[in-house]
């Protein structure tokens, strides 16, 4: 087995079974002495137990066997298939279900998936490395399959929708939008429980959304990414509107079919994941997935509670959000039935 930049293979030996060669000053040399050719003759069995090992966890515990699955597709390389720049991107937004959209995704067999965010086209360092290393990052994929990347601080960044052109400006972007307000009370939640597991202190939810005189602080980034007008109109500038899809992440949790399957059709893919696809877990209080080989929820982490506020502050964000709303309905010919002016 030998691994690099692309992936493991596996590599049969035909020598096994042969007679042991002479050495010119020691005799016969014994080919079972080689690390290498021990790691050869072991191929074959470890590739076995990990298979054993996925359908004991199957069994035992599915999302068990998902992960091991997962570890190894990033690794092991499939005769036909390649690593290939993406074919579409979730863009954003986040704390509007990127994650439960790249894995609700995940279960069309015609989707290959990049887990981890890559931060490629919003940081100056990576992209410095080039496309071929932003490729080589990606999963192995066949040709009817679609790769897929999600990084959520693309939408806010300056650079990101030139650099995303340049490398193909037929790319289909994904954005998952949710009411504006809802969306920053759930990234200060998010926020506050990071700090809070390290120790900090947290300041309550009033005092980071309104200045000290009682007016909107839109120098808090939590408001600033939910201006979606303002940064919507730079990916316009680089990509027709047809390139750019709209999903909806309130209706996503309680209805999550409705809109895989507008993003399905988008993607121009075989309408493989069904209603069917979708149960929903009334211990966590949300939708899962699952398939033919496996089952999965989004972890606890997703949909964590809010803290409780004041709801005249709600109203003022409310209030404030109107009027970028307005405009992002008109930008994209769609209206969310969020607040306007």
């Amino acid at each position: 087995m030998s691994c690099g930049n692309e992936g493991c293979h596996v590599t049969w030996s035909d020598n096994l079974g042969r007679k042991p060669a002479w050495g010119p000053l020691m005799g016969p040399r014994c080919e079972s002495s080689s690390p290498l050719n021990s790691l050869r003759r072991m191929a074959p069995v470890i590739v076995l137990t990990s298979l054993l090992v996925c359908l004991v966890l199957y069994y035992t515990f599915p999302m068990g066997a998902a992960a091991v699955y997962e570890a190894y597709r990033k690794r092991l390389r499939i005769r036909g298939t390649q690593r290939r720049l993406p074919q579409a991107l979730i863009i954003g937004v986040r704390k509007c279900g990127t994650r439960a959209l790249i894995e609700m995704l995940n279960l069309h067999p015609h989707i290959q998936k990049n887990g981890l965010e890559m931060h490629f086209f919003d940081d100056d360092e990576r992209y410095a490395n080039g496309l071929e290393w932003y490729r080589k990052r990606m999963p192995y994929s066949f040709d009817n399959q679609v790769t897929i990347e999600k990084t959520p601080s693309y939408f806010i960044s300056r650079e990101a929708p030139a650099r995303i052109r340049a490398m193909n400006e037929t790319i289909k972007l994904l954005l998952i939008v949710r009411e504006p307000a809802m969306r920053v009370l759930s990234d200060y939640a998010q926020i506050m429980e990071a700090k809070m597991r390290k120790g900090k202190q947290v300041a309550p939810f009033h005092k980071k959304v309104l200045t000290p005189d009682g007016e909107i602080n839109d120098g808090f980034k939590a408001i600033q990414i939910s201006q979606y007008a303002v940064h919507v109109l730079r990916w316009l500038r680089e990509f027709p509107r047809e390139q750019i899809h709209i999903i909806d992440g309130d209706n996503l949790v309680s209805d999550p079919f409705t809109e895989i399957d507008k993003v399905q059709q988008f993607l121009r893919l075989p309408l493989h994941i069904k209603p069917d696809n979708f149960y929903f877990n009334e211990t966590k209080g949300f939708y899962c997935m699952r398939n033919e080989t496996f089952q999965k929820c989004l972890t606890d982490a997703k949909g964590r509670p809010h803290p409780h506020v004041d709801p005249a502050v709600m109203s003022r964000l409310r209030k404030f959000f109107a009027p970028f709303n307005e405009q992002f309905y008109e930008m994209m010919g769609r209206n969310f039935g969020w607040p306007t002016s």
